[in-house]
């Protein structure tokens, strides 16, 4: 049943080939990473591309702003569309919540709310997307959590485990995951998978911020969608230039294998509320295929704000 929970532009460089001295040498592996004029330039001044690409792949702000969402006021506006084989869009959701929290309990209303078409079966969600977006993002009854508690439990087990592992492959793409058939295959920074990609670093203004932005994609002759050695086809990360925070980060997801199959992008933007970070949108459209289900398409938004 975990399977059904997955979820799942590059801006122009002026690249320059990062000489000998830029070679990443981080765990033993051996990189070459490709930086525009302005990082050359950052880099004289003091920016460090081997510490760089370690706080790439050990980030967890990230994930850690939505997590954050547990402990605020804040209103949010969320849409969904389900598509069939056609295109056609057959079911919807349209609702705006509002959540209130002590900072250690919370709980959500919904203030609007309609769906169209298909969306339930039997009263109950119809698509597992829908299930999935319910389980991150709605709250139907009082939720206690300790904000101190690591965001990963070590001792999780069976389906609380899987969820775990899912949420990893979600906010921390590039991170090893034990999910069968996936795995390693996340996992951008081993030596074997890094192979596969190029890397860059850019900057960027985002949001209004000036950027780092870090990228990977995959490399041309890899980039064939039977190609299954790699998971993780496109992915950049904007970290404001003054504190390494994570701001934005645009993934795509491809996997086709012999027992299911998913297409997914995503596109997030975090903000700054108070002294920490929490999502202000993030916008999900996907396909995914198991075995006794009917293939699922489906797109989502949901924006979130007047945080206090």
């Amino acid at each position: 049943m975990f399977l059904n929970m997955l979820l799942v532009g590059f801006y122009p460089t002026l690249s320059l080939m990062a000489q000998d001295s830029d070679t990443i040498g981080y765990d033993g592996i051996v990189r070459v990473i490709y930086l525009d004029s302005f990082v050359v330039k950052a880099k004289r001044e003091g920016f460090d591309t081997e510490k760089f690409i370690q706080l790439v792949q050990e980030d967890e702000t990230f994930y850690q702003a939505f997590r954050n969402l547990r402990f605020v006021n804040y209103d949010a506006q969320n849409t969904m569309a389900f598509y069939n084989k056609k295109g056609k869009e057959v079911a919807t959701h349209f609702s705006k919540t509002k959540q209130w929290s002590d900072g250690k309990c919370r709980i959500m209303s919904f203030t609007e709310r309609k769906e169209t078409g298909n969306f339930y079966k039997r009263k109950d969600y119809r698509y597992y997307t829908a299930k999935l977006f319910d389980k991150v993002f709605f709250t139907h009854d009082t939720i206690c959590d300790d904000p101190s508690k690591p965001a990963y439990n070590p001792d999780a087990r069976g389906i609380d485990k899987h969820y775990q592992e899912l949420k990893k492959l979600i906010f921390e793409p590039g991170t090893e995951v034990e999910v069968p058939f996936i795995g390693d295959r996340m996992a951008l920074f081993d030596e074997d998978m890094s192979k596969y990609y190029d890397f860059g670093i850019r900057m960027q203004p985002f949001l209004q911020t000036d950027c780092y932005v870090f990228t990977a994609k995959v490399k041309p002759e890899y980039q064939d969608r039977k190609e299954r050695r790699t998971i993780i086809k496109y992915m950049e990360t904007y970290f404001e230039k003054a504190t390494y925070q994570v701001i934005g980060r645009n993934y795509h997801l491809v996997y086709q294998g012999p027992f299911f199959d998913f297409d997914v992008t995503m596109n997030i933007e975090l903000k700054k509320v108070g002294k920490q970070y929490v999502p202000q949108k993030v916008h999900y459209l996907g396909t995914w295929d198991i075995p006794l289900k009917k293939p699922e398409t489906a797109e989502f938004r949901a924006k979130f704000f007047n945080f206090h």
